[in-house]
């Protein structure tokens, strides 16, 4: 009699089991899936970090050429400022004699 109950018990409880098997396969396919997904997201991250650090150089590459093409056009300007000075001076010379 014991033998009738135990046998049933010990298919239900190898039936569990193998429903737990396959559940937790499907869990780690998850996890993996999840894993990768996520070394993914970091790859993707490092290399917006890379332009972003690419970029932040380009940038101040081009504020440097900015600001020595602006002193290079601020000479020229104070260069031009005094010819012009000289010219006026020079036609006032003229004119008065």
């Amino acid at each position: 009699m014991v033998t009738k109950k135990f046998v049933p018990a010990v298919k239900l409880g190898l039936a569990a089991f193998a429903l737990s098997t396959m559940i937790g396969c499907a869990t780690t396919a998850q996890l993996e899936q999840a894993q990768s997904e996520a070394e993914q997201a970091r790859q993707a991250a490092a290399s917006a970090e890379r332009a972003a650090s690419e970029a932040a150089a380009t940038a101040r590459e081009a504020l440097q050429a900015a600001r020595e093409a602006q002193r290079a056009a601020d000479a020229a300007q104070r260069c031009c400022d005094e010819n012009t000075r000289r010219i006026e001076r020079l036609n006032e010379r003229l004119q008065e004699k």
